[in-house]
């Protein structure tokens, strides 16, 4: 694929993103930012496999700002227990990251990552009426 076709397939895909965004409701947009994080810790993975620290980085960085948007995102004065929890949780697979990125241990993101898609399964077949308090 030449240097053109690819960044008009990269065009694409963001303006796909957008609108996707642009009109999903706040139980789809908290699923999207799970599959983002996710989709962050995979390739974080895959960059402590090859051994490009910047890349793994960056990576790590992307996946630690979804999940504060994620813990920004919490009504404790609605969510009560559930919120404190989930904030607990974001809370464990950012620093997760962060000693996984310092000490060069990919099982911490392996771990952060299973925990995130536990959650991201529990949420896709959370009844849509229940989404909105806790979130």
């Amino acid at each position: 694929m030449n240097a053109f076709n690819r960044a008009a397939l990269n065009s694409y895909r963001w303006v796909g993103k957008e609108a996707a965004i642009e009109f999903a409701d706040n139980h789809a947009l908290v699923k999207m930012l799970f599959s983002g994080a996710v989709d962050a810790m995979s390739q974080a993975e895959r960059y402590f496999a090859l051994g490009e620290i910047a890349e793994r980085g960056k990576a790590i960085s992307k996946s630690q700002k979804i999940l504060f948007g994620l813990r920004s995102t919490l009504d404790h004065g609605q969510g009560g227990e559930l919120a404190r929890n989930l904030d607990s949780l974001y809370d464990y697979c950012i620093r997760q990251l962060t000693a996984a990125h310092a000490s060069n241990e990919v099982a911490k993101v392996s771990e952060a990552k299973a925990l995130m898609v536990q959650i991201r399964e529990a949420w896709e077949i959370m009844p849509l009426n229940r989404a909105a308090p806790v979130q």
